[in-house]
């Protein structure tokens, strides 16, 4: 028998649906010929089951050259699990991408683990068919581009996580701006209820991901709670030369923090599980090593429960 001990993360989705946008009259497209739908309207409504109206979600993407571009990356990511790209997207009650680090290891050798990733995308239920398009668009590059992270290993520590969370491949600010790039394709004169405009290089018209990180790690009234929670885990701004004390326009919809803060809270509760099954793992080894003759006794427990001592510490539920 093999235990599984599951440590789920949620990279929360940066786009907050605001005020529905005016209502529009005019049909924008047709499904059958008795049936269509506005881009204002909730998507859910395109189609009396989710299944269908989420491919209608992904033919709407793919007008996007974005978008099919997108698409193309996600669905080889898809194909390298066995499945389908329409297999691994939902409906939810929010946007995210949930990926489940699934951690093996058998009671008799707790010492050999194997570890698997598996990830799925939830599209929120509630929003209008536009905004649904801009989450699919923000969560497949977080789906695609997202570099993988193993949070048992001892060289997973906080900076990198917020470097990578905010700024890194297929983060916060490189999936907002392909949420842009497709609003500019697919929407540009439904832009008035967005922040893309604060990401637009004026020189050039485009998104500029210069102008995406600084405007990301500005925390505004946040800065000092900030600055305190680094100092938990004796880092400091001067390990964030972009963190800014202007106004946050960027809040993640998981914490309703910005980006920075929030990926400080989503480090601390990752340790929090990462140090409780290490816990678990450390009591079916203690009980083996009490079993054994001091002969077979190695040195993998006594490395391990020093390291879990070192490391979580400071992560106590």
């Amino acid at each position: 028998m093999m235990y599984r001990i599951v440590l789920t993360f949620f990279l929360s989705t940066l786009f907050v649906a605001q005020a529905q946008a005016k209502m529009f009259v005019r049909k924008v497209h047709t499904i059958e010929a008795t049936k269509s739908y506005r881009y204002d309207q909730n998507w859910t409504d395109i189609d009396n089951d989710e299944a269908r109206a989420l491919e209608e979600l992904l033919k709407i993407l793919s007008r996007s050259k974005t978008g099919r571009a997108l698409l193309k990356m996600a669905r080889r990511k898809a194909a390298a699990t066995n499945k389908t790209l329409e297999e691994l997207i939902l409906a939810g009650e929010g946007s995210l991408t949930d990926t489940t680090l699934v951690r093996k290891f058998s009671p008799s050798h707790p010492d050999e683990i194997a570890y698997e990733s598996r990830s799925k995308v939830y599209i929120n239920r509630n929003l209008s068919v536009k905004n649904a398009v801009l989450d699919l668009a923000h969560e497949l590059t977080h789906f695609s581009l997202r570099e993988p992270f193993n949070p048992y290993e001892t060289a997973f520590g906080l900076k990198d996580f917020i470097t990578s969370t905010v700024e890194g491949a297929g983060g916060e600010v490189e999936a907002y701006l392909v949420e842009c790039r497709v609003l500019l394709e697919l929407f540009k004169d439904r832009r008035g209820d967005s922040n893309c405009d604060q990401v637009i290089n004026i020189a050039t018209g485009k998104v500029d991901k210069s102008l995406g990180v600084e405007k990301f790690y500005q925390l505004g009234r946040y800065h000092k709670a900030f600055h305190n929670s680094l100092r938990k885990h004796d880092l400091g701004l001067r390990d964030f030369s972009s963190a800014g004390t202007d106004k946050a326009n960027f809040i993640s919809s998981a914490y309703g923090l910005p980006y920075p803060l929030a990926a400080v809270h989503e480090y601390e509760s990752i340790m929090q599980r990462v140090c409780a099954n290490d816990e678990r793992r450390l009591a079916i080894m203690r009980q083996n090593q009490a079993r054994a003759p001091a002969s077979a006794r190695g040195n993998g427990f006594r490395y391990l429960a020093s390291s879990h001592k070192e490391r979580c510490s400071s992560f106590e539920l």
